[in-house]
């Protein structure tokens, strides 16, 4: 039985999935969406996106203490850019990630919170290393254990 915490990023990882050009989006990066820390990817020419639990926490509402873990996660997307067009690149690939996020409820099962927007950070990198990242962080409300179906 999945733990709580990978139903979630299942759930994530098919909402970030539908990121393709041909669905309307500004870059292809669904194509390559994973749930490992450590994306294996061809070559630095290729884009990705990756979904990874970050931290859970006791909810700061006092009904959903007994049942509930506040859990924080982070989308990590990296995608190829020239020096000349990196901030443009990064732009893009932000809004792919929270159009593809959004209205996205009937994903999630019953007893998960859709995901809130937290936060977002550029990764670091070189000027002339060919590429742009982004780590966006969301949280959501699990369930504490996993439930039966």
């Amino acid at each position: 039985m999945p733990s709580p915490r990978q139903v979630l990023l299942e759930a994530v990882r098919d909402c970030l999935a539908r990121i393709r050009v041909v669905d309307g989006y500004h870059t292809d990066a669904g194509l390559d969406v994973t749930l490992e820390p450590a994306p294996v990817v061809a070559d630095d020419k290729s884009a990705f996106v990756t979904a990874l639990w970050e931290r859970q926490e006791r909810p700061a509402d006092p009904a959903l203490v007994r049942v509930k873990r506040l859990t924080t996660f982070r989308v990590l997307a990296k995608l190829p850019a020239a020096m000349d067009e990196a901030q443009a690149r990064l732009d893009l690939i932000v809004d792919d990630i929270e159009r593809a996020m959004g209205d996205q409820q009937f994903r999630y099962p019953v007893g998960y919170g859709f995901p809130a927007y937290v936060s977002a950070e550029p990764l670091a990198a070189e000027v002339t290393a060919g590429w742009v990242g982004v780590v966006i962080t969301y949280t959501s409300h699990v369930p504490i254990r996993a439930t039966t179906p």
